[in-house]
């Protein structure tokens, strides 16, 4: 079952709120063209997730959406806003919007996506850097709520198995979302342990190397390369890890549980 990404790790820079944003909406678009396409038998085929259809996919992105923009409501009034009453009604809310056409779930998706882009063009500087809480990892600036967005979109419109895969990830995504990746799975808040390995992506920069439980530059630890859409969908659970090399050659290690 999928889970919505974890918050970012401290040590992770603030993402550029009118960026971001941006990129949201243009991968929003690339979204809503692929559910589109869906007519009522196929929202009810398999997801690329074990035990959900693409109705609970599109039905988790548009309960998403909404469940972001109570995060910068608390941002923009300093009500404390949680993202979900409980994991059960979050679950619940997944659930009870399965059975609806396809063309109900493009409306609900739709509408939600437009109800999450208007709150965040209401909000300026101060409220971004407003502290709010995600649904793990403690108070993070409220910026991070567009970062949350575009990993819900781009990884769950893979999950939809429609002719978008991570190599469809644009590298202004793959190259920061690497290095967030690694530091959460270093973070005990996040995930649990696993044993130590490095990345190291052969399209991004050549300087940037990450560790696993390790020190990037401990080389008794396995390393792990490829492009960089490759490691991250390796890591996060969307690929058996095609397309990777180890160093030395073996085995390509377990990474964390994604939550």
């Amino acid at each position: 079952m999928a889970t919505e990404a974890s918050p970012a790790a401290p040590a992770a820079a603030v993402p550029d709120p009118t960026e971001t944003l941006a990129r949201v909406v243009e991968s929003t678009a690339h979204l809503l063209a692929t559910a589109e396409q869906f007519d009522d038998a196929a929202v009810r085929e398999p997801s690329l997730l074990p035990g959900w259809s693409r109705g609970h996919v599109l039905t988790h992105l548009a309960r998403n959406a909404d469940a972001l923009v109570r995060l910068m409501t608390w941002a923009a009034t300093g009500t404390v806003t949680p993202m979900y009453t409980s994991p059960e009604a979050r679950e619940d809310e997944i659930e009870a919007g399965v059975g609806r056409s396809a063309e109900q779930l493009l409306t609900d998706l739709r509408e939600s996506c437009e109800r999450f882009a208007v709150q965040a063009a209401r909000l300026g500087p101060d409220q971004w850097s407003v502290p709010i809480e995600g649904r793990r990892g403690g108070p993070q600036p409220a910026a991070w709520v567009l970062w949350w967005r575009l990993e819900e979109v781009l990884v769950h419109h893979v999950d939809l198995d429609a002719a978008y895969s991570p190599a469809h990830w644009p590298s202004t995504f793959t190259e920061p979302e690497l290095a967030m990746v690694a530091a959460r799975f270093n973070n005990p808040v996040f995930t649990e342990d696993s044993p130590a390995f490095r990345l190291h992506a052969e399209d991004g920069d050549a300087d940037a190397w990450y560790g696993v439980h390790c020190d990037p530059q401990d080389t008794t630890a396995p390393l792990v390369r490829g492009p960089s859409a490759a490691l991250i969908a390796w890591l996060i659970g969307r690929s058996n890890g095609d397309g990777l090399n180890v160093e030395p050659h073996g085995a390509l290690p377990k990474p964390p549980e994604w939550k």
